[in-house]
């Protein structure tokens, strides 16, 4: 079967779902958009876990990724397998990057994504409930509000009451850039319910009857293909179906910072050793394809729930603190979150040390930490995993930084409104908390992942050898093949990434259209 499109655009997550949505705007363009999971068009259609605000999906549709993420230790590492992607199954935490975050894309030779430069497309993308101004968007596709204080469960209450008795400043609006302190989390979802995911946002009815758009779900992107430099289509099957080649003007990858990077090297883009030890012929020897992968490790104080003392209807998330570490010039580079509950069905280590199935308390995570991992090709087949190494906890300063950490998650879990929601706190105890070595211990022990990959195919210049893409997302060494989602980050971001997806998403929206 042969078909031309102008752009194809592949994966429908936090970036794909808008590029496909603003690039079908202009009816001169024919979009097709590709996914390997199920499209599920209306609200009335979509699965409860899907809609469902109140808690993550990690499982019913997911890519079933696992991660060695310190000395060996393998996690469960959940990526959307669904139109929206991972904005379809996440925690609906639409927080935004500091101006200091993109300070450094500029250092590292990007100078068109300043704050300056980033702030008209977080507008943008928004339609805030709460605040406007030069600060906020209003009108954008994805909805974002705060929880309101009558709207807080009473053990968030009691978070925030413990955060201000520790001195942490009040917070309004976590999306102003200044912003430090204790508030609520703004929210991807316009009730107290619904998850707006991208595809609920951008691929609305009227995007969907669009004729110049095409998305095509259950779609398995194999590799690219290639005339010489220039990129010309993809090859895909269709529910397992017979490998067929589509062509198109442009390809854009939007997979995410683990699919992205894994059909660049299947089509032979990537570190030419590591390409050549799984049989792949190099077309382009790029080492900066698969490296640099960063994440936000998290770890915590956490308790037993009481039987019958946890409304697991309830949301899971509703406030934050943000601040910043002890000695450090990261600006806003800690979180602590009061989990009401978490359900560890999907986590048996964890599951065997509660000795029960749900779990609350106050959760740490580094927003910018010092290790880097990488990604590798197993194998060639398209449908199997790729080698996730995280190597969290690689340098001291990143364990120093989550021991201090849990140390507050204990002061902060002590509060009496926290503390009578629980049993027993899991492993820590008042002696075992002043103990350095047995905290560092603890912190190996309970370690996971805030599950927010990126910098795999970062930007840089192409005398960076480093770098995968240029500033304007196109790829280097190629023609006509852009990459737009997590992996271009050159440094991670110190908030949840979903947002800053989009906002990548809609930069490259925007350049497109003009040329």
């Amino acid at each position: 079967m042969t078909q031309t499109y102008d752009d194809i655009v592949v994966g429908s997550g936090s970036a794909g779902a808008a590029i496909a949505a603003r690039l079908s705007a202009d009816p001169s363009r024919r979009v097709l958009l590709l996914e390997a999971g199920p499209d599920f068009p209306t609200l009335e259609e979509t699965p409860l876990d899907i809609r469902n605000g109140s808690a993550m999906s990690l499982s019913a549709h997911d890519w079933k990724f696992r991660a060695e993420i310190s000395d060996g230790r393998k996690i469960i590492y959940p990526r959307g397998k669904v139109t929206g992607g991972s904005s379809a199954v996440g925690a609906t935490i639409a927080l935004r990057g500091v101006p200091q975050n993109f300070a450094e894309w500029v250092a590292a030779g990007n100078p068109e994504w300043s704050w300056d430069d980033v702030l008209p497309y977080y507008r943008r993308l928004e339609d805030d409930l709460d605040f406007d101004g030069e600060l906020h968007g209003r009108g954008g596709p994805v909805p974002i509000r705060r929880w309101q204080p009558g709207e807080l469960t009473p053990v968030q209450q009691s978070f925030v009451e413990a955060s201000l008795a520790m001195g942490f400043p009040e917070v309004k609006d976590h999306n102003d850039p200044a912003a430090t302190g204790i508030g609520p989390i703004p929210s991807n979802r316009r009730d107290t319910r619904t998850r707006v995911s991208t595809a609920m946002a951008y691929l609305t009815a009227e995007v969907r009857g669009r004729e110049n758009l095409t998305i095509r779900a259950h779609t398995l992107v194999h590799h690219l293909l290639f005339e010489g430099s220039r990129a010309t289509g993809v090859a895909v099957s269709t529910n397992g179906g017979a490998t067929e080649d589509v062509h198109a003007r442009r390809v854009i990858l939007a997979a995410g910072a683990v699919n992205s990077p894994a059909l660049l090297m299947r089509s032979g883009i990537g570190p030419a050793e590591d390409l050549r030890r799984v049989g792949l012929d190099v077309r382009l020897d790029r080492p900066g394809v698969g490296a640099n992968l960063i994440d936000h490790p998290r770890t915590g104080v956490f308790m037993k729930t009481k039987p019958g003392g946890v409304d697991t209807s309830e949301p899971f998330l509703q406030t934050i603190v943000r601040t910043t570490s002890k000695g450090s010039a990261d600006f806003n580079d800690l979180q602590y979150y009061l989990v009401s509950h978490f359900d560890l069905t999907m986590f048996p280590d964890l599951q065997m040390l509660a000795r029960g199935n749900t779990i609350l308390g106050v959760m740490v995570v580094d927003q910018k930490p010092e290790s880097r991992g990488r990604l590798r090709l197993s194998t060639t087949d398209p449908a199997a995993a790729p080698d996730i190494d995280l190597d969290f906890l690689a340098t001291e300063r990143d364990l120093e930084k989550l021991v201090d950490g849990v140390r507050t998650c204990w002061q902060l879990a002590g509060h009496p409104g926290i503390r009578s929601q629980g049993e027993d706190v899991i492993v820590l105890d008042d002696q075992l908390i002043e103990n350095d070595e047995m905290v560092r211990q603890y912190v190996r022990l309970s370690l996971d992942s805030g599950y927010h990959p990126v910098g795999t195919a970062r930007m840089g210049p192409a005398s960076d050898d480093g770098a995968v893409v240029d500033e304007r997302l196109r790829v280097h060494g190629t023609d006509g093949l852009y990459l737009a989602d997590a992996s271009v980050m050159p440094s991670i971001v110190n908030c949840n990434t979903n947002l800053t997806s989009i906002m990548i998403g809609e930069r490259l929206a925007g350049w497109l259209l003009e040329g």
